[in-house]
C-alpha cells in the first residue's frame, strides 16, 4: 500500500514539475494583435504560475496550486485591452477516482478567453479564463480566476 501511495505521489508531483515547467516557458508574441510586432503599454498581459508576464503564451497552467488545468498549443486570434480570444488544448484532470491518480484529459480545439483585466503594480493582468470544450456530445464551460500578480 505504501509503494502505491508513493508512487501515485510521484506521478502528480512530476506531473506538476512539467505543467509549471510548460507554463513558465510560455510562449511571448510582443504584438498586439498576433504577430503584428507593435504592442501598447497597456495592453493587459497573463501571469504565469511563476509571475512572469507574457503576451499570447502556447502554454498556460491556469490553476497553479494544484497544476490541474492548462491550455497546451493555444493559437491567439486577438489580443486587446479587454479580453484575448483564442482556440487551444484544453488540459484537465477529471480527478476521477481522485485527483492523485487520475491522468489529464485533452480536449482539442476548445476556445479561450481571457478577460476582466485588473491594475497590479506590475502592469495591467488578465484575471479570468473561461474554456468552452466538447466532451462527447456535451458543451462543458470552465470558468477560473487567475493569479495577477498582485493588485495595484
Amino acid at each position: 500500500m505504501r509503494r502505491a501511495v508513493l508512487a501515485l505521489a510521484t506521478v502528480l508531483v512530476a506531473g506538476v514539475a512539467l505543467l509549471t515547467a510548460l507554463a513558465a516557458s510560455g510562449t511571448s508574441g510582443e504584438g498586439g494583435a498576433p504577430g503584428s510586432g507593435a504592442v501598447a503599454a497597456s495592453t493587459p498581459r497573463v501571469a504565469t504560475c511563476t509571475g512572469r508576464a507574457v503576451l499570447e503564451p502556447s502554454t498556460l497552467t491556469l490553476s497553479c496550486a494544484d497544476a490541474n488545468s492548462a491550455l497546451t498549443t493555444t493559437r491567439w486570434s486577438a489580443w486587446g485591452t479587454t479580453s484575448a480570444r483564442g482556440v487551444t488544448t484544453f488540459a484537465v484532470n477529471p480527478c476521477t477516482p481522485n485527483c492523485a491518480s487520475s491522468p489529464l484529459r485533452y480536449f482539442r480545439g476548445a476556445t479561450v478567453i481571457l478577460d476582466r483585466p485588473v491594475a497590479t503594480t506590475r502592469g495591467e493582468r488578465f484575471s479570468r479564463a473561461v474554456v468552452t470544450y466538447r466532451a462527447g456530445a456535451i458543451t462543458h464551460r470552465d470558468v477560473q480566476l487567475l493569479t495577477t500578480g498582485g493588485r495595484a
